[in-house]
């Protein structure tokens, strides 16, 4: 379980450090209201959500801060829906493939799911055919479920029907859950917002974007930049010339804005990575924003 173990890895780092300082706590569930039965108090230990301290309590006892104990009504199913073909099989940045940046995505939000006694289940595109790996708690399943996005991400691919994914994850869950969008640096039309608005109004829906490697990134100036479609290697001297580069940019950044805009109105917790580096530090912080934003 290779891939599971790095990403579990990287879970228990961001997690330590996260709570290195008294009012910061590792999150306890993906799921804000999976556990809104009041049980009882108890004093407050590192790696406690500060969300759950009862204030008032704390005071009346002299000092002692206190957390909110709940009894759990229910575990909750976060399903992972990968985009995944042709277009994940290109670059992230200059040393890692957008596939291995999802596997990382989902075995991160897998392995905090399952952590806490939730179901993960996965869904993956082979075209406009959609797979489905059933939700488990079982860590075997959960890398299993990895290697399916590293095999679905090949070159060889077909093209990922996201619209057709965003359609089968809205009916494959039949309880409300959490729902995690794992794609390419995609524009948000019309047909992909319609979508997305469908499955907000059934499910808790957090979007990871994957960023596209800049062809005209210093980094791999003498390296060389091929199509993943035509196979066409890309100039170098073309990739060097300020307009292509300004170009870019400007493209890049009026897509983000739109995504970002239209994310916005359906008040979809959302977050861009360019590779694995903080990867996990920056999902907590994107379930954090979530769970606030409820």
């Amino acid at each position: 379980m290779a891939r599971l173990t790095r990403v579990r890895r990287a879970v228990a780092l961001a997690t330590r450090k996260r709570v290195g300082g008294l009012y910061e706590g590792a999150h306890s569930s993906l799921h804000a209201g999976r556990s809104m039965e009041f049980n009882d108090l108890r004093e407050y230990v590192r790696g406690d959500d500060v969300a759950e301290i009862d204030w008032k309590a704390s005071a009346r006892s002299g000092g002692s801060l206190l957390v909110k104990r709940h009894i759990a009504e229910r575990r909750t199913t976060v399903m992972v829906a990968v985009a995944t073909g042709r277009g994940l099989a290109g670059m992230a940045n200059p040393t890692e493939t957008k596939a291995e940046v999802a596997v990382q995505v989902a075995g991160a939000f897998g392995s905090i799911a399952t952590q806490h006694g939730d179901y993960v289940g996965l869904l993956w595109c082979l075209g406009d055919d959609i797979r489905a790996d059933r939700p488990s708690t079982r860590d075997v399943e959960l890398e299993r479920m990895l290697g399916h996005i590293e095999d679905a991400c090949g070159v060889e691919q077909p093209e990922a029907d996201l619209a057709r994914l965003l359609e089968v994850t809205a009916t494959t869950l039949r309880r409300r859950g959490i729902v995690v969008v794992v794609c390419d640096d995609v524009d948000i039309d019309a047909q992909l917002e319609t979508r997305l608005r469908r499955l907000v109004v059934q499910h808790d829906v957090l979007v990871v974007t994957l960023a596209d490697l800049d062809p005209c990134d210093p980094a791999i100036a003498t390296s060389s930049v091929v199509g993943l479609d035509d196979h066409r290697q890309l100039l170098r001297e073309l990739r060097r010339d300020k307009q292509l580069r300004d170009a870019i940019a400007a493209d890049r950044a009026d897509r983000a804005a739109r995504r970002t805009s239209a994310l916005s109105r359906l008040a979809i917790s959302h977050l861009h990575l360019s590779g694995t580096d903080g990867l996990v530090p920056a999902i907590l912080n994107l379930v954090r924003r979530h769970r606030h934003a409820r």
